[in-house]
């Protein structure tokens, strides 16, 4: 096994830990070497290999346990923007997170149109479009949060394609906390769920005609009252 060159030292560390659990050397669930035994086979201190280590602890790859040792994580997505986000690096600005929801969701929808939406899929949007109109009708917020949230993800999902659903899911604490909030404040603006529902009307209906330029008009006025919105963190437009 070659030794490290010393510059950069902790960054190399942690590339090398990086590259033998990407060829895995070392699999999700187990351990890694003793940082006594990584240290002297690489010919680092084990300070600088401490240092390199909590670098791969910091996106999620991998795991240390006191008193037991650091282990490899099933890596995802989600856990590398999770850390993000705890360090503040991501989702401060809401019409960030907004835009990017515009971005996959009509992304999505563009390709699944292309590549016909089955009648199945299409059935589970109008179900959870009906769940949202009785949760309305109830005033049930947490209801119509809960369809509110999987409506937006099955619009996402209808693409098929894995890595864009993948990016959709990874963000999922941003997302969905948007989301909430998007109706919330919507509610407070129409004094009821009126707007919300108007919206998704939209969207539901635009994919059932196959009209992607509907559908992209409805969700950029969406984007616009965010936007417009959140800029001026007022109660005078409707977010949703």
């Amino acid at each position: 096994m070659a030794k490290i060159v010393k510059t950069n030292l902790s960054v190399q560390i942690s590339n090398y830990i990086q590259d033998e659990i990407l060829k895995g050397t070392w699999k999700p669930g187990e351990k890694i070497p003793s940082e006594n035994e990584l240290a002297e086979t690489l010919g680092v201190s084990r300070m600088s290999l401490r240092s390199a280590i909590q670098r791969c602890n910091a996106i999620g790859l991998t795991e240390t346990r006191v008193g037991e040792g650091t282990f490899v994580q099933d890596f995802n997505l989600r856990s590398y923007f999770g850390e993000l986000y705890r360090l503040r690096l991501l989702g401060d600005d809401p019409n960030e997170i907004n835009d990017l929801r515009s971005i996959l969701q009509i992304g999505s929808i563009r390709l699944a149109l292309a590549d016909g939406i089955s009648p199945e899929d299409l059935h589970r949007l109008e179900e959870l479009s009906e769940q949202m109109e009785q949760a309305a009708c109830k005033n049930d917020l947490e209801a119509f949060h809960k369809a509110d949230i999987q409506f937006h993800r099955e619009s996402c999902r209808l693409c098929k394609n894995k890595i864009i659903y993948g990016i959709y899911d990874a963000l999922e604490f941003l997302l969905d906390e948007t989301t909430k909030t998007n109706v919330q404040r919507s509610i407070e603006t129409a004094s009821g769920f009126s707007h919300i529902l108007s919206h998704h009307r939209e969207m539901l209906e635009s994919i059932r005609t196959g009209d992607i330029d509907r559908f992209t008009k409805a969700m950029m006025e969406s984007r616009e009252r965010s936007h417009r919105y959140y800029s001026q963190n007022s109660n005078s437009s409707d977010t949703h």
